[in-house]
């Protein structure tokens, strides 16, 4: 701890450049480890000269790297949104905007590493959204691909984008009608060039599916939600005419050479978006009239091969389980407003984290 500290005067824009450089390559060092990290985190002074040390051109890459790594652990990410975030959030964020910004991909770690813990999200997001059309604006460095002139990918916007549609606010903006910013991001659902940009839309499209007031936008015809759930999942399974009439077009006679979404954790999600829209009786409906019970019947036989997950499986069983139901037999129009007592709910818990083992 005192080594640290002796160090500190020298992490500073007015120090000597060999010295600047010396003592930042020793802090990012420290960064590779957890206890490093625990280390860091306590000397608040370090923090922000390293902030600060970001806007320097000629440490920069360290700076920011040293971040990357900080809140990569969530003790790391507490600290820097506890001590740093007023002045961080709107250094990323600018970064992330600025074309021609070398370190946009890392700035997006950040803002990514800080939002990945759900009890902080609400707090970054604050920052934000203090800053006017920021989600629109992000949006639009997202879905212009080659956006940034400096090769920078900005594909952990979509993690961050996931990250905070957690929280009601940044889904009402994701959601905002006249702004069109969810229709702009569910194309990125069927993305290949990366598994993290796709992860993300799949993860931002699974938490507004949360929402029972938006369903009937999400499945209206302006939306169209349910093909970009569903293609991912179907695979080169041949469907009878009558099976092929009920799907999306999008889904109809699909071929042979058809993909099914390799990663099971986008799979999962896609899944728990199609459990969230059984919520209602008219989500229900429209999912059985469109050909969802017969897409996740071929999943389902996919999942219990061994290419397939358990998790997912489980998943998969979950929505059949309700869509197989007769409307009476479900008995409630919206099954989120149940009151389930305490001991089932511990019990299904229990049961979740067995199928996940």
């Amino acid at each position: 701890m005192e080594a640290l500290e002796e160090i500190v005067p020298f992490l500073s824009k007015s120090a000597r450049l060999d010295l600047r450089v010396v003592s930042l390559s020793h802090v990012l060092g420290l960064t590779g480890s957890v206890d490093g990290i625990k280390l860091l985190v306590q000397n608040e002074t370090l923090l922000n000269n390293v902030l600060d040390l970001t806007g320097d051109e000629s440490v920069a890459k360290d700076a920011v790297l040293c971040l990357v790594n900080i809140t990569a652990e969530e003790i790391g990410a507490a600290v820097v949104v506890d001590k740093l975030s007023e002045r961080l959030v709107p250094i990323a964020y600018n970064a992330v905007l600025d074309e021609d910004c070398k370190l946009s991909d890392a700035w997006c770690m950040v803002l990514c590493n800080i939002t990945r813990p759900e009890h902080l999200v609400e707090r970054v997001l604050k920052h934000l959204l203090a800053i006017e059309f920021a989600l629109e604006k992000l949006t639009t460095c997202f879905t212009r691909i080659n956006y940034n002139k400096q090769k920078c990918h900005l594909n952990y916007l979509g993690p961050l984008f996931s990250n905070v549609s957690q929280s009601k606010a940044a889904r009402d903006v994701f959601c905002n009608e006249t702004t069109g910013l969810l229709r702009r991001l569910l194309p990125f659902v069927h993305h290949e060039g990366s598994i993290v940009r796709r992860g993300g839309a799949v993860g931002l499209l699974k938490n507004v599916c949360f929402d029972s007031t938006v369903h009937e936008w999400l499945l209206s015809e302006d939306m169209n939600v349910l093909p970009f759930i569903l293609l991912p999942l179907a695979g080169p399974e041949e469907l009878d005419d009558e099976t092929n009439d009920k799907l999306p077009v999008d889904l109809q006679y699909l071929g042979p050479d058809k993909k099914r979404e390799e990663d099971p954790d986008v799979r999962k999600m896609l899944v728990e978006s199609l459990a969230q829209l059984c919520a209602t009786r008219k989500g229900r409906l429209y999912l059985r009239e469109h050909g969802t019970y017969e897409i996740l019947r071929e999943l389902h036989k996919f999942e219990c091969s061994p290419e397939g997950d358990k998790v997912v499986l489980n998943a998969v069983e979950n929505v059949v389980d309700i869509l197989i139901r007769t409307e009476e037999e479900i008995g409630e129009d919206n099954l989120k407003q149940l009151e389930i007592p305490d001991d089932v709910k511990a019990k299904i818990e229990s049961m979740s984290e067995e199928a996940e083992k």
